[in-house]
């Protein structure tokens, strides 16, 4: 753009400039030729002070010579030489003629000179000669010069402000284009990080927020696609280890069974039966575990809240007395209840309370303690809230807590949450967390279902 406009002025600014130069040689030209016909048509004597006159009008030397080539008169000193030069001229015979001039140097000057024939006997000793019209071609180039020192000087200036102005434009416009460019090149490569928004408002700011729109957008694709080909891999890697894990899951329980057979007290050693009933969640979950990121299709039926914790914690006591944890529950004195599959609500509770217990064994004020509550919050919603005293998540996890593979534990793998999260979604509800005085808090909200007169569910323990 610059080229093209820098171009168009020069273009502009040397067709002004030689119009100006054609246009001041045409009036120097026409001039002399109007004191050329006036001079050589006068009817008064061509004396000494006409010719000075004239001369001081026009800006020419004025000579006449004398038919033998002697100087007549002269508006300024000849030497022999001079005089010898201007006889040598070639003679026209008219001054209005195509303005045709010779260059020839007269004391010390270079002249423009033009020699015509006088047609009267005017001369001042009475005999006709020729006229030699002498301009110095100093001025002459002065003149022109003048002439085309305002189109250069106003191309010049032009041509400046025209490349001030490309560059002002260049900085405010390609820069910021340049840096759209870099970024999404960036975006190209994988990082999706926004950039920083040009402090004006205009197109290219507009277009900036618009690449960041599209930057997030693609980095919350790219994380869904990572986490899909990561549960992809895991599913196929479950797969090839489920029937090994279920069928050892399936032996240790027969042997269970056997020994609770032939052991004295039998169906009454509780031990055996916590052993049984982990055995059982062992298969429930890698059930689950197989059908990962796939829609549950179990039959769901009213569960209350009392009872679920109730079985829960009675699953978990031993784990959490081995990790010297205290585990208590606290109840309310209606009956709460939702829909549910029973072995999903039991593998969300589970999931909180094991991961609570693991980070309370690490309390560093009192003795470590987990506590699970349930309470109403609204008319439609009821909350079973696991709480702990342990040290809380860290940073560098807390916002990324509930996506997969995401954890903390050197032999974790990040999937207990993430499970639990799709869980209560699935169910209706929610799952969060936060952190308040020491302590930290697992949120499951779910809806509330209304007990009809004749649906024969039992009731729940407060």
């Amino acid at each position: 753009m610059l080229l093209i406009v820098l171009l168009s002025i020069v273009l502009a600014s040397g067709t002004t400039a030689y119009w100006a130069a054609q246009r001041t040689r045409a009036d120097q030209e026409s001039n002399l030729r109007r004191i050329a016909s006036t001079l050589t048509d006068a009817k008064y004597p061509l004396t000494g002070s006409v010719l000075t006159q004239v001369a001081g009008l026009s800006g020419a030397e004025l000579v006449t010579l004398r038919e033998n080539g002697a100087i007549d008169e002269s508006t300024f000193r000849l030497g022999a030489d001079d005089v010898r030069q201007l006889g040598a001229l070639p003679l026209r015979q008219t001054p209005s003629g195509d303005g045709t001039r010779h260059s020839v140097s007269l004391a010390g000057r270079q002249y423009l000179a033009q020699r015509i024939p006088l047609r009267q006997n005017w001369a001042s000793q009475g005999s006709p000669g020729t006229l030699c019209i002498l301009y110095p071609e100093d001025r002459w180039s002065a003149q022109v010069q003048q002439a085309t020192y305002p189109a250069m000087v106003t191309g010049a200036v032009a041509a400046v402000a025209a490349a001030a102005t490309t560059v002002l434009l260049a900085r405010r416009f390609a820069r910021p284009i340049h840096a759209l460019v870099r970024r999404t090149a960036a975006i190209a490569g994988g990082d999706f990080r926004p950039a920083c928004l040009p402090p004006r408002n205009d197109e290219l700011r507009d277009l900036a927020d618009s690449i960041n729109r599209m930057a997030e957008r693609l980095g919350r694709y790219d994380v869904e696609i990572r986490r899909a080909e990561r549960l992809h891999t895991l599913g196929k890697i479950g797969a090839g280890m489920a029937h090994q894990l279920r069928n050892a899951a399936t032996g240790g329980r027969i042997a269970v069974e056997l020994h609770r057979r032939d052991c004295p007290r039998g169906d009454s050693d509780e031990p055996l039966a916590v052993a049984l009933r982990q055995f059982g969640v062992m298969e429930s979950f890698l059930q689950r575990f197989l059908s990962l990121g796939r829609p549950a299709s179990e039959e769901r039926s009213p569960l209350g809240a009392a009872d679920l914790v109730a079985d829960v914690l009675a699953l978990l006591r031993p784990t959490a007395e081995h990790l010297g944890v205290r585990l208590e529950s606290v109840g309310t004195p209606e009956p709460l209840a939702f829909l549910a599959d029973p072995a999903a609500a039991r593998q969300l509770v589970s999931n909180l309370v094991l991961n609570a217990c693991e980070a309370a064994k690490d309390a560093r004020r009192g003795a470590p303690q987990v506590a699970v509550r349930i309470a109403r919050v609204s008319e439609e919603y009821g909350e079973i809230r696991v709480v702990d005293n342990g040290p809380g998540p860290p940073a560098s996890v807390e916002e990324g807590l509930f996506e997969p593979f995401v954890t903390s534990k050197p032999d974790g793998m990040g999937l207990g949450l993430f499970v639990a999260r799709q869980i209560a979604e699935a169910h209706g509800g929610c799952l969060r967390w936060e952190r308040r005085a020491g302590e930290t808090c697992f949120c499951f909200r779910f809806p509330l279902h209304r007990r009809g007169a004749d649906d024969g569910t039992p009731s729940d323990r407060g």
